[in-house]
């Protein structure tokens, strides 16, 4: 582990502490997505669990698209712009109405793109995915109010409803009615529905809405050019599954599987995002610098950590699905390299915290597209080549694209550019982690006690050095 030298652990416990909280909520999907791949993945046919898949990703896309990025500027408007928190109050209301109408025009119109984008026919899981993506957009437009107000709870809260009624509903619905993609999807939607309605009413009940074209025009300038950025950073992993389930022969089920498995570690330096990205907007402008270089190393450390762990365990989190359709021998080498796209997003998520804080983030919409699609080429050139592995791989090149082009925006539109630092050990650690949970056999006596050890080990050693860092103080000694 890179040595620390004396600094101020203020904002670093800031963000573990406060952060672990949002992270419970970031992970929540994935999470629940996990919990319920064993489930699912046993009480409805391959051929189902397919259309699950795709729905997923247009439930996802749908909810970013419909929002129009303004959830990306709903924290930084509570914070920075002087219309504070009735402001913000004002364009959440304003953005919930703006996606209840684009996603009733995406369903008048899902015969046109759907055979196009997709190559299905558009279908009632694809309306009821478009249903779940509006609830979605107000979850995501709640939470967004909640985070700058830093209420970590009622964020926790909506997040639950989300991703864990919504599944729960969804296997009751399989259990009545019959082993369909529909009647899964009826309860997901329901669960999302239902906690961007519970949002929507927590804002309300936090005060007065400013409502003004001033203040939703303000939240579009910052949050609209990052749609086509949030929508690729999605794509990152979503757009895998399709690459997949078309270059695989209809293995969109299992690159799923290993990819929502693979990125756990991600989502939760997402997580912690929610906490870390208002540390450094409440920072004066000339302490974003020192806020970054004192947070970085530990959440990087983090990372690292945790997707060590979900590399080395990966033969026992891919055995959550039935073997006879996604053999583990398949999944674990997608798994361990897709979950070394953690160390990546922790250089992307930093940078870009410096790009929300000026405002100026047009070049986003060109940069992260830019990322995805190297990855996504990646991935479509390597599955021809290695197999499902290609789609792990694409995952991570497209993360080590976005943390090098959003660090380039970064110093050409800060006011105070910002260079990420290196940590040699930590580099090496998240090499070693990420090659042993890749190579290491799935299967035998050695190899279980190699990949259990390994993991302990990491653990532990952690554990210790983030309890050590935020003791003494955490600017990492050569940067990150």
């Amino acid at each position: 582990m890179d040595a620390p030298a004396a600094a101020s652990p203020s904002a670093t416990r800031t963000v573990l502490g406060r952060g672990s909280l949002y992270t419970l909520a970031t992970a929540g999907p994935a999470l629940a997505a996990l919990a319920v791949i064993p489930v699912v993945t046993r009480a409805v046919p391959p051929v189902e669990y397919n259309l699950v898949a795709v729905a997923t990703v247009v439930t996802q896309v749908s909810f970013i698209l419909v929002a129009l990025g303004l959830g990306a500027a709903i924290t930084r408007q509570y914070v920075l712009d002087a219309g504070g928190a009735a402001g913000a109050r004002g364009v959440v209301l304003q953005g919930a109405g703006i996606a209840a109408v684009l996603a009733a025009v995406l369903v008048a119109t899902g015969g046109a793109w759907s055979p196009l984008v997709l190559g299905r026919p558009f279908g009632s899981e694809l309306v009821l995915a478009l249903v779940a993506g509006a609830g979605g957009a107000w979850t995501v437009l709640a939470q967004a109010y909640l985070r700058g107000a830093d209420r970590p709870v009622p964020f926790v809260l909506l997040a639950v409803v989300a991703s864990l009624v919504g599944p729960a509903a969804g296997m009751v619905a399989v259990a009545v009615t019959g082993p369909t993609a529909v009647a899964y999807l009826a309860g997901v939607a329901g669960g999302y529905v239902l906690a961007g309605t519970a949002g929507l009413v927590v804002v309300l009940r936090a005060g007065r809405a400013e409502v003004t074209r001033r203040g939703l025009r303000a939240a579009l300038r910052v949050g609209a050019p990052t749609v086509p950025h949030q929508v690729a950073l999605y794509l990152a992993l979503a757009g895998l599954v399709v690459v997949a389930d078309r270059a695989l022969d209809g293995s969109g089920g299992a690159a799923n599987v290993a990819l929502t498995i693979g990125a756990g570690a991600t989502v939760v330096t997402a997580g912690l995002n929610n906490a870390w990205a208002p540390v450094v907007y409440r920072a004066a402008p000339a302490d974003r610098g020192r806020v970054l270089d004192e947070t970085t190393p530990v959440i990087a450390l983090v990372a690292v950590v945790l997707a060590g762990g979900v590399a080395l365990l990966a033969p026992w989190l891919v055995r959550l699905a039935p073997s006879s359709h996604y053999p583990p021998d398949v999944l674990v080498p997608v798994v361990a390299v897709a979950s070394a796209a953690a160390l990546p997003s922790v250089v992307y998520l930093a940078s870009a915290h410096l790009v929300f804080a000026c405002g100026r983030t047009w070049r986003l919409a060109l940069s992260t597209p830019a990322a995805v699609a190297g990855g996504l080429a990646a991935a479509t050139w390597l599955t021809g080549v290695g197999g499902l592995v290609g789609v792990g791989v694409g995952y991570l090149v497209s993360y080590l694209l976005l943390a090098a082009l959003t660090t380039v925006v970064q110093r050409r539109v800060a006011d105070r550019p910002w260079s990420p630092p290196a940590a040699p050990l930590t580099t090496t650690l998240w090499l070693a982690v990420s090659v042993a949970g890749a190579l290491v056999p799935a299967d035998g006596d050695v190899a279980t006690v190699a990949r259990v050890g390994g993991a302990a080990l990491l653990g532990a050693g952690g554990l210790f050095a983030v309890r050590r860092a935020l003791r003494t103080g955490v600017r990492a000694e050569g940067g990150l």
